[in-house]
């Protein structure tokens, strides 16, 4: 699971294996550990939120996404790249975003177990066919 904070915005990105056990134990959940009584944790859990609207709520140094079950079961069995909801909130709003994970085209030396669990980047398939489109006559015999 990876998470990514930027203004008011929340984007929290779902391997294959995390989307297999959010759907199998009904919870995900990692944390950053600032010493040993003190953490940021984050969580994706199945539960009460709005059709197709992931819903973000933090208390207690925890920041949790629900998503309805069957909108998370319909997720892992589709192409459906994910969801991007604006959560209305106190004083603003909070776009809510979870995606699927897919493996980056160009993964630095050393990385290649960061998309172990990755989807397959449908952005890579279309580059090739693309790139061979795109290539002279002459080009394609060498």
């Amino acid at each position: 699971m990876k998470l990514r904070l930027k203004g008011n915005s929340i984007r929290v990105r779902l391997d294959r294996r995390d989307i297999e056990g959010l759907i199998d134990r009904g919870r995900i959940e990692d944390a950053v550990r600032f010493g040993p009584c003190l953490a940021f944790s984050y969580a994706v859990e199945l539960g009460s939120a709005p059709r197709e609207r992931p819903w973000a709520t933090y208390a207690d140094g925890r920041l949790t996404i629900r998503i309805d079950p069957e909108d998370a079961e319909a997720w892992r069995a589709s192409e459906r790249v994910g969801f991007d909801h604006q959560q209305a909130v106190d004083g603003g709003v909070i776009r809510v975003l979870l995606e699927k994970d897919f493996a980056c085209i160009d993964r630095a030396v050393g990385e290649e177990a960061d998309d172990a669990y990755a989807f397959p980047n449908p952005s890579a398939v279309c580059s090739a066919a693309a790139d061979l489109e795109t290539r002279a006559p002459s080009e394609e015999r060498r």
